[in-house]
């Protein structure tokens, strides 16, 4: 087996042709100026096409994923028995990858409100979640909140890492001890009580954020008709340029988040450094899933956009196409916890080719999707982190 440095110098190889063009596209757009850059046309409708082909359903998606768990844990808890953990875990990853598939699109709907924070307060390095989610369930004698009075707490008691805390840490709802599982139910008595009641308000908070960016974004939502109809009265976007910069913007930063803050930090320095809890969803088991279904949003948003290149630069769509398609499909195949694909070799080299792969497809987007159609990506969510 070759090892990881060769592997990825093979990679690295196999790409430089696209490289070396890509960034020779991008010198000559800054020496020949506008008569290069903004070559391609924008359909007259991109922002009808992002929200109709996938912004609108990907949001009603996930506002049905989490009323579906909060349904579920409402079912279960009034009786927990170790048999219906299945159904939940199957709920808990059904709504971690609906979540995935909207969480790039950090503008409008899902930054106001501190809606973003309130669904995904993560990364947490000072594990703040955990504390107040510790301190919460510690204080018996005071009541859990429902999940309207817990959307006026702290964000980090709201939303998806909070949950999973709840029913994957140890001895949590959904790992009952060998002697709690044998006995036909989960963890009994006033802990699992409060945990389940705690639970349940999370889902539910989540749902009612859900309702909102789905009320926002729907086909005659408020956000989602002035995407959809920019113009120079409208306050937000006044032309189809600004709304190709904020999409673009989207996938850019999308990307960035995907390498740079779930995937870096988790692979270290080299193998011997990796640590599998930096990674997003690892007490689930979910993460290889959460990184694929967050590519596949991208991809399924870009192309919703129908971008028309200019004939000379048609091969950036077909770019990045194949790009995010590399990478969904690589990080499909990562089968099992992080916690052992980050023991072998080839768990180790794979995810690092991951995050190869998700820097080439930023690369193409930053400097050649976007000089196409004359838009400037500027800062992102993530400039000052």
């Amino acid at each position: 087996m070759p090892s990881i440095s060769a592997y990825i110098h093979t990679w690295a190889e196999s790409r430089g042709v696209l490289r070396t063009l890509s960034t020779g596209l991008a010198a000559i757009g800054l020496l020949c100026g506008a008569g290069v850059a903004g070559a391609g046309q924008l359909p007259a409708d991109l922002g009808g096409k992002l929200v109709q082909g996938y912004i609108a359903p990907a949001m009603q998606q996930f506002q049905h994923s989490a009323e579906q768990m909060q349904a579920g844990l409402s079912a279960w808890c009034a009786a927990p028995a170790a048999s219906g953990t299945d159904k939940l875990k199957l709920d808990f990853s059904e709504l971690v990858e609906a979540w995935s598939g909207i969480e790039f699109l950090r503008f409008g709907p899902l930054v106001a409100a501190n809606r973003y924070e309130r669904i995904y307060f993560w990364p947490d390095p000072r594990g703040i979640t955990l504390r107040q989610v510790r301190g919460l369930l510690g204080q018996a004698d005071q009541p859990i909140p429902n999940a309207a009075d817990l959307a006026a707490q702290s964000v980090a008691l709201q939303g998806l890492p909070a949950l999973e805390y709840v029913l994957y840490r140890k001895d949590g709802l959904l790992t009952p001890t060998e002697a709690q599982a044998a006995g036909g139910s989960a963890n009994g008595g006033k802990n699992t009580a409060r945990a389940c009641a705690y639970a349940t308000a999370v889902a539910g908070n989540l749902a009612a954020v859900g309702a909102e960016l789905g009320g926002a974004w729907k086909i005659n939502g408020d956000y989602a008709r002035q995407f959809s109809a920019p113009s120079s009265t409208n306050a937000l976007y006044r032309s189809q340029q600004e709304v190709a910069a904020e999409a673009i913007k989207a996938l850019s930063t999308g990307l960035q988040f995907a390498r740079d803050v779930k995937l870096m930090p988790t692979l270290g320095a080299d193998i011997k450094a990796a640590r599998h809890n930096k990674a997003p969803f690892w007490r689930s088991g979910l993460s290889a899933q959460a990184m694929a279904a967050s590519v596949q949003g991208m991809l399924q948003f870009y192309k919703a956009g129908g971008y028309i290149y200019a004939e000379d630069e048609a091969w950036i769509d077909g770019s990045i196409q194949h790009e995010l398609v590399q990478a969904r499909d690589g990080l499909r195949s990562m089968r099992g916890d992080f916690k052992d694909l980050l023991k072998t070799e080839e768990g180790y080299r794979g995810l690092t080719l991951a995050s190869l792969i998700l820097k080439n497809a930023k690369g193409v987007i930053d400097e050649n999707m976007a000089p196409a159609f004359g838009a400037r990506i500027g800062f992102n969510a993530l400039d000052g982190d």
